[in-house]
């Protein structure tokens, strides 16, 4: 007895009535289960049975009044294309059999030789058969589709045969037309450098005999220009029972682009590197000229009239009262001088004092030292801002280097620095009205490269406003 979970609903196109009854008796003796069964006499009277039903299956004369032979076959699957189809007729010829179920059919019964017990598993197989062939067209039109859209190069490779099929990615990537398509077993040195041809077999092969399903590597792939394109390929080998590979499919990316821009961006990272090493390396040596040459020709000047006179004192001649009291002014110059250098080269403890603070001192001894007037403005939003202390101090040496220019070479009155937050950025601006300069004819000196070599390693971005007596502005953003 022969079972199915849903009930069939059956189409049976038959002009013929005797045949029809004969096939309606044959359904009721096979016990299949049935819906309902709908007669079309003719091929023009099935439009109107699919427009008001759903069919499980049809079943189909060949001989019919408006339509006959193979032809019947094509016009009831274009109009039934879900829809599994038996033909059954009274022909039995091999020729006409084979030709129905090439044009759509899924079997062919003789009139006259099948009973209930055929007919059912005809029946059964056919819609087993058309959703096995909806499945693998289903399936292939998925794969047709992720060929389509996808960027990558799909392919696939048979073991038994020999063969290979490259997806479209073959023409859109790499310039090769639909002819190129197949590949067979040289594809190998058609298609891989030859310095890489080696790595990939040892990798495909390794793989096959530990019987490991994925791979992946990474080589370089010929174009149809004889150009040679960076590509990320990955496989999956499909074993047979005896862990024999039949089957291999897989994807395959261009790279190019992606290392083109990994090698840039690693060269430009080595060019800021060397230019962060080559800006420290200068204003070490800065630092230590600048302090060479305080400590020769200022403190060591006055550490040297100092000894003259304690020499003096020493041999006994003894010395002027007025010499003593100017050795005593000596010596607090002399310490004055100390202070005021290792406070230029020793950072500020910004974790204890914080910037305000820091800066504030640092305006203070400049207003004192160097007849320059600076005016400090902090935001009060951004000292409520718990801010990383590098970039804080990082700061600070901005300010500082910049007043140390400003004292230098712009002859300047008055300075005022400002420090805000601006869209999620820190921004610290250091202007003056001395006489400014040309920022397109003048090179950077090693103050302003100090202090670029600083923001770039914060990732942030310097600019400088100056013209020939406007004065100079020198802005600073970076992220917070």
């Amino acid at each position: 007895m022969y079972r199915n979970i849903k009930p069939y609903r059956l189409l049976i196109v038959e002009d013929n009535p005797g045949d029809y009854v004969l096939l309606e008796e044959y359904f009721r003796l096979s016990q299949l289960s049935i819906e309902k069964i709908h007669h079309a006499v003719n091929m023009a009277a099935v439009p109107a049975l699919i427009k008001e039903n759903i069919f499980d299956i049809a079943l189909l004369d060949l001989t019919l009044p408006d339509s006959n032979g193979v032809d019947s076959v094509m016009t009831l699957t274009r109009l039934l294309p879900q829809t599994p189809v038996i033909v059954f007729s009274g022909l039995s010829t091999i020729e006409i059999a084979v030709e129905s179920i090439s044009m759509g059919a899924q079997d062919y019964l003789v009139k006259g030789e099948f009973d209930e017990k055929l007919l059912a598993k005809s029946v059964q197989y056919s819609i087993e058969r058309k959703r096995s062939i909806e499945r693998l067209r289903e399936s292939n039109e998925r794969y047709e589709f992720v060929n389509k859209a996808t960027l990558d190069t799909i392919w696939e490779w048979d073991y038994l045969t020999k063969e290979g099929l490259w997806g479209e990615g073959i023409i859109k990537t790499f310039g090769y037309t639909e002819y190129n398509l197949k590949y067979d077993m040289n594809w190998l040195n058609e298609f891989i450098h030859p310095d890489d041809k080696e790595k990939v077999l040892k990798t495909i092969q390794y793989h096959i005999e530990n019987g490991l399903k994925n791979w992946q590597e990474e080589y370089r792939f010929r174009c149809a220009d004889g150009t040679y394109k960076e590509v990320f390929d990955r496989g999956y080998i499909l074993f047979d029972k005896n862990k024999k590979p039949y089957r291999m499919i897989g994807a395959m990316t261009d790279l190019t682009e992606k290392k083109k821009l990994e090698r840039e961006l690693a060269e430009q990272q080595l060019k800021q590197q060397k230019l962060i090493t080559e800006i420290t390396i200068e204003s070490q040596e800065n630092e230590r000229n600048d302090l060479g040459r305080e400590l020769h020709d200022n403190i060591n000047q006055i550490l040297a009239t100092v000894k003259m006179y304690l020499g003096m004192a020493k041999s006994g001649r003894g010395i002027p009262e007025d010499l003593i009291n100017k050795s005593y002014e000596y010596v607090n110059d002399a310490m004055e001088e100390i202070r005021k250098l290792s406070h230029s080269l020793v950072a500020p403890s910004l974790g204890v004092i914080g910037l305000k603070e820091a800066l504030l001192d640092l305006v203070e001894g400049t207003n004192l030292l160097n007849g320059l007037q600076v005016h400090l403005f902090i935001e009060e939003k951004y000292s409520e801002k718990n801010v990383d202390k590098n970039k804080e101090l990082m700061f600070y040496r901005i300010v500082q280097e910049q007043l140390n220019n400003i004292t230098k070479y712009a002859k300047a009155k008055e300075a005022v620095i400002n420090i805000k937050t601006d869209n999620g950025k820190l921004f610290l601006s250091v202007a003056d009205n001395g006489v400014g300069f040309d920022p397109s004819q003048k090179a950077k000196g090693i103050g302003l490269k100090n202090i670029d070599g600083r923001v770039e390693f914060f990732s942030g971005s310097m600019n400088i406003i100056s013209a020939p007596g406007k004065g100079c502005t020198l802005e600073v953003w970076i992220p917070e």
